[in-house]
């Protein structure tokens, strides 16, 4: 087992309210980044072009095996929903269990299997691993696709979409994809009940033998378990998986309106505005500029301490929270920041949202907010270090998204390195104040006649379509 070596180096302050001079005009220094050693999972490929990492774990007699399908987004159209089913649908039987079977034997051995169309996770004690890949295999490689279960998981999801067509955050997550993509794009469509009803049996098989295949498969194991054991099981329950080609899909990037747009849905019974400002970066998993990034959307909205936090929350009291985020994506990333806010004060609270997006292009960072997130950043980063599984996630996230090799390691280093300068110069490349789809859920009477001072009006359905 290699060793994974944790060193954090914490500063401490120390004041002596007596004889120390302190200048107080001047942000303390902060403390050099704590260094960090991680250890590198360890590596083989199987002949059919499965790549497996293993990160040894002796603490508990537990083993995990993480199965990871790295596809392109697929167009579902009028079977919209159909990938979601794909996973279940392998847990509804094999060709040797029916499902009441298999999750018997699951329990028998005190195990978990769960499976997705694009991952799949198998956990248990370590004496049972022989048996829990066993049934993880045939989950795999020998799933019967029984109608009567896709039958029970239609209307399971369709129960599913009911309640979300009720629920204004499900309603503008929605609306935000459609608007921000469009509904002929992988990331902007949505189920509805008809396309749900649309799907068949053949849908899933269709899929299964076109995208499950060890060619663009990664698998992590970690846990009680060498190398070498390892090695071995894999070889003997993933080796005779056979390699295919498998298809590939090219999607347009998002573009930002070229101007701000206001999208309102209507739902009188609300008593509360969900509220996104929204819009698409080009923002990759390897950029120069995501920790960057990061840190900046940290200091405008991740947290208690940020700025449309202390405004929206602590200053104005529209809303219990409010938050930003950016995510990077191969296809188009994207920006948001969000809140549910008194419907009374919606058009308020839209401006004070596109003040603190245009304040922080201004060049207003200060030491002490850059501070703060690289505290907490670093702080978050080292917790997640607990769990060995991050260290097999860091191997696949490397070799997935082709991040530099000492991308991890050198982490923390480079978020120490980040300056209100740098800060500055990509704030007006990823805020966007008048490149972006306001998007809201709620009673829209109560605002129609103010929100338009935001941009032109757009009224949509609760399933993502114009009016």
């Amino acid at each position: 087992m290699k060793s994974i070596s944790i060193y954090i180096s914490l500063l401490f302050f120390t004041f002596n309210s007596v004889s120390a001079q302190v200048d107080r005009s001047h942000y303390p220094e902060p403390a050099p980044a704590p260094i960090i050693n991680i250890g590198d999972a360890e590596t083989f490929v199987l002949p059919n072009g499965l790549k497996v990492f293993v990160v040894e774990n002796h603490k508990l007699p537990r083993v995990t095996f993480s199965l990871k399908l790295d596809r392109d987004p697929i167009l579902e159209g009028n079977k919209a929903g159909y990938t979601s089913l794909v996973g279940p649908l392998m847990m509804g039987g094999t060709t040797s269990l029916n499902k009441d079977q298999l999750d018997e034997a699951i329990d028998q051995i005190g195990a978990s299997i769960n499976v997705s169309s694009t991952s799949a996770v198998a956990s248990s004690l370590t004496k049972h691993q022989e048996a829990l890949l066993n049934l993880f295999a045939d989950v795999l490689f020998n799933p019967s696709f029984p109608q009567e279960e896709l039958d029970k998981l239609k209307k399971q999801t369709i129960s599913v979409l009911a309640a979300e067509k009720d629920d204004p955050g499900s309603i503008g997550m929605v609306v935000s994809n459609a608007v921000l993509y469009g509904k002929d794009h992988p990331y902007g469509e949505n189920a509805t009940e008809a396309t749900v009803n649309a799907i068949e049996v053949a849908d899933i098989t269709n899929y299964y033998k076109s995208y499950f295949r060890p060619n663009i498969a990664y698998m992590a194991i970690v846990g009680d378990i060498t190398k070498s054991e390892a090695e071995a099981l894999v070889k003997k329950y993933f080796g005779d998986w056979e390699k295919a080609p498998v298809p590939t899909h090219e999607w347009r990037k998002a573009v930002a309106p070229a101007e701000n747009q206001v999208i309102l849905v209507d739902r009188p019974a609300s008593v509360q505005s969900v509220m996104n400002i929204t819009y698409p970066v080009e923002l990759q998993y390897n950029s120069p500029d995501r920790i960057s990034a990061t840190l900046l959307t940290y200091i405008l909205g991740g947290g208690s301490s940020s700025r449309l936090f202390m405004n929206l929350r602590e200053s104005k009291g529209y809303t219990y929270g409010a938050y930003s985020s950016i995510s990077p994506d191969r296809i188009s990333g994207n920006f948001t920041a969000d809140a549910s806010v008194r419907t009374e004060v919606t058009d308020s609270a839209a401006y004070q949202f596109f003040y603190e997006l245009k304040n922080i292009t201004e060049k207003t960072i200060t030491e002490e907010e850059v501070a703060a997130a690289k505290a907490y950043l670093t702080g978050s980063f080292g917790r997640s270090l607990e769990n060995p599984a991050t260290i097999a996630n860091f191997a696949l996230n490397t070799e997935i998204y082709d991040l530099p090799k000492d991308y991890y390691k050198n982490y923390l280093k480079n978020l120490d390195a980040v300056t209100i300068e740098a800060l500055n110069t990509i704030a007006p490349k990823y805020i966007k104040p008048a490149n972006a789809y306001l998007i809201i859920v709620g009673n829209i009477a109560t605002f129609k006649d103010t929100i338009g001072q935001f941009g032109e009006v757009k009224n949509y359905t609760v399933e993502g379509d114009p009016k």
